[in-house]
């Protein structure tokens, strides 16, 4: 895929999956901006050292874009060993993974707008989850919620700027092999038991989500807005 003059700004990109996303999209051509606050995994993208739960900090970096073509909202926590059931999370788990997860996609979202708009091409890619769509949430009150959340948003985002031409999609990948969940995978129990409840038998790559999110960028998907995709080897099909 030819993406070349896109210019596509991602928030979390230094993370586990985001640095995949930005590895395939410079592939592609495209000039990539990575919003996070911890340093630049990928050299070739240009790197925004930025507190994504800081309105101040997310508008600043963003004002420096002029044109958005895509907004990949990628930052995300899951504190495990904190978020519990609904009985056990404290309010200062819930209030740090929301201001993150949820709050963080508000604000870039609202921010990008007029980047988005100038483009005319505008493509709004939210990173969701199982945890927020199943049962596979059960455990991670704060999480699952504001995963839930990013389908929400999307469709909102999806329905008020359909006339500036903005798309919003969810891409919802299953367990994937990154540092988030590393807990999880260390657990003797917890990490055997999700690769049983995935269909496809194994953890997911970070990289097996890069060909879906290219497409969601491009005007190749230029009818899709409003949905969610799965690339989570079976998960919610459950």
């Amino acid at each position: 895929m030819d993406l070349k003059g896109y210019n596509v700004v991602i928030t979390g990109g230094s993370g586990g999956i985001g640095s995949a996303l930005v590895s395939g999209l410079v592939a592609t051509g495209a000039a990539v901006h990575n919003l996070d606050i911890q340093g630049a995994a990928k050299p070739e993208a240009t790197f925004y050292k930025t507190d994504l739960t800081s309105e101040t900090s997310i508008k600043e970096a963003l004002s420096t874009i002029e044109k958005i073509d895509a907004l990949i909202v990628c930052a995300g926590v899951q504190l495990v060993g904190q978020d519990s059931k609904i009985g056990d999370v404290s309010l200062e788990t819930w209030q740090k993974t929301v201001d993150v997860n949820m709050t963080g996609a508000f604000l870039s979202v609202k921010h990008a707008i007029p980047g988005l708009i100038k483009s005319g091409r505008g493509s709004v890619i939210l990173i969701g989850s199982p945890t927020g769509m199943t049962m596979e949430g059960a455990g991670y009150t704060a999480y699952g919620a504001s995963k839930a959340g990013m389908m929400g948003l999307s469709r909102i985002i999806a329905v008020d700027y359909k006339e500036e031409g903005i798309r919003a999609n969810v891409v919802v990948p299953g367990t994937m092999s990154t540092p988030l969940i590393q807990k999880i995978w260390d657990d003797p129990e917890k990490g055997p038991d999700l690769i049983r409840r995935t269909p496809l038998g194994r953890m997911g790559k970070p990289s097996d989500l890069v060909g879906l999110v290219n497409w969601l960028v491009s005007e190749q998907s230029s009818f899709a807005t409003g949905a969610w995709y799965a690339v989570d080897g079976g998960m919610t099909a459950r």
